[in-house]
């Protein structure tokens, strides 16, 4: 079986799902793995663990509606699955090294994104 088509398609199928609850069970069964297989192989393949690699990437669509829309804050957290506002903002503060509300303001923090 060739491990980087699974991967591949879990990734196109967490892309889509960004902004609904997914779990390690969905993806895995998406690409016809146990989950505990699939985990092992998506660590293996992208060096990043399922849960942190989503979370990444819903981060990485926030900050684009942050840039791109007047959305609030909270909506955009709920949107992308964060349990609260806060939580978003302490995750979004993490990979970003700013707060929400100040990267919209400015943007400009070296990461450029395609307007939406």
């Amino acid at each position: 079986m060739n491990y980087n088509v699974c991967i591949r398609k879990s990734i196109e199928y967490i892309n889509d799902n960004l902004d609904k609850k997914t779990g390690l069970e969905d993806i895995a069964g998406k690409v016809f793995l146990s989950k505990f297989h699939f985990h092992r192989i998506f660590h293996a393949v992208t060096g990043e663990f399922v849960a942190e690699y989503i979370r990444k990437r819903r981060l990485e669509e926030a900050a684009k509606d942050l840039v791109n829309t007047d959305s609030k804050i909270v909506d955009i957290a709920l949107k992308y699955q964060f349990s609260s506002q806060e939580a978003f903002t302490k995750a979004f503060k993490k990979l970003y090294g700013t707060p929400p509300r100040k990267f919209r303001k400015n943007p400009d923090n070296g990461i450029a994104f395609m307007a939406a």
